[in-house]
């Protein structure tokens, strides 16, 4: 079967591109033919190219008085070249679409056999291009195709839908053969507002195995990481770092990070683009295998942290969402991996981790999923 992949931009961050590299794997694997529908991170609709229009005026008007000002298109080019080389090596993706016209003579020109729409936040409206895009409404028409949800995500436990989204996006999933969610609270979220049952199902990422993304690694020549302690934070505050050196100290190890040298959302006058580049996925990935301790406010971060059987501690990311913290902690009951970092001063980072019986919750949901997927594509 001939599938297209609807997922967040690429490339924007580790997690959401290993994401969808493990979906195409693991659909190749079951002997689909796979393509991600790669869509413009700034929008594909007319409220994108307002966007991309306030970008423009609002980066040269920073730029021409002196402030810090986001990156244009081509600086992003630049920053985001290793991660856009990883997706030419290892994801077989469409050309950047641009807008709907494109998407629908995309579709027209290339007839794909069904969707799978996941997975991250793909179903958080203001994470969003198109909202109604994440849900099919452009093939809402196409009769004898197949549309499947496979581990969407809200991201978050309460409704964010406007009335007008909510109506239109429960209509067109209804039109999905099946739904499934990648947090438990996406399931009476579905059912609440869309009035679809939807499955509990893992992050595609967690459908391959540690040795798999090790190699990855070892085929990029990724070099040993500087240290043992690996640092995954997206949000940097002053507690976080004290809480860092907290652990440095208490358990004798070495922090080390894998991102760009300075913040790329954030340009200067002066500033050399080189030291904005984000380093390649493959140096992410070899970052766990070095690392004996792993702390991090990323919900990918605990994800590879579970699949290399690292010790680790999440310092859970309110802005970004916690209820993919809290639904995929419980599933594994680590809850007790959280840290309140305003209370760490006689707080214990050596407690062990059962992997045994993380392991064996982590079999018995590859398996779910992967039966997910069988019986409905």
């Amino acid at each position: 079967m001939k599938i297209g992949i609807i997922t967040q931009p690429l490339p924007i961050n580790y997690g959401g591109l290993l994401q969808n590299y493990a979906l195409q794997q693991v659909l190749k694997s079951l002997g689909h033919d796979t393509i991600t529908l790669r869509r413009n991170h700034l929008g594909i609709h007319t409220a994108g190219k307002v966007r991309r229009l306030r970008w423009k005026i609002k980066r040269a008007i920073k730029k021409f008085i002196g402030l810090k000002y986001p990156p244009s298109y081509d600086e992003l080019t630049t920053i985001h070249k290793h991660c856009q080389q990883f997706v030419i090596n290892n994801i077989n993706a469409t050309a950047v679409i641009k807008d709907e016209k494109e998407l629908q003579q995309y579709i027209e020109q290339h007839p794909l056999d069904g969707y799978v729409v996941g997975s991250d936040q793909v179903w958080r409206p203001r994470y969003s291009t198109n909202i109604y895009t994440d849900f099919l409404a452009f093939a809402q028409h196409k009769q004898g195709i197949k549309r499947v949800a496979y581990a969407a995500s809200f991201g978050v436990d309460e409704w964010e839908y406007n009335p007008k989204q909510t109506k239109e996006c429960a209509r067109l999933a209804k039109m999905f053969d099946a739904v499934s969610v990648r947090e438990e609270s996406g399931v009476s979220l579905c059912n609440s507002y869309f009035g679809v049952e939807a499955t509990h199902l893992l992050d595609p990422t967690m459908l391959l195995t540690q040795e798999h993304y090790s190699q990855l690694a070892i085929k990029a020549g990724e070099q040993q990481s500087p240290g043992n302690l690996f640092c995954y934070i997206l949000d940097s505050d002053d507690s976080k770092t004290a809480t860092i050196a907290q652990i440095e100290e208490t358990m004798k190890l070495t922090s080390f990070q894998v991102k760009a040298k300075e913040d790329i959302w954030l340009l200067k006058r002066g500033t050399d683009i080189n030291e904005l580049v984000v380093p390649p996925p493959t140096k992410w990935l070899r970052a766990f295998d070095d690392a004996q301790m792993v702390i991090t406010d990323s919900f990918h971060g605990c994800v590879f942290s579970i699949i290399y059987n690292k010790p680790f501690w999440v310092i859970t990311n309110e802005k970004r969402g916690n209820a993919r913290f809290h639904s995929l902690l419980k599933l594994f009951d680590l809850q007790s991996r959280i840290i309140d970092i305003d209370n760490t001063k006689d707080f214990d980072f050596s407690a062990p981790i059962d992997w045994q019986a993380v392991n064996s919750i982590k079999e018995s949901m590859q398996q779910k999923s992967l039966q997910f997927l069988k019986e409905n594509l």
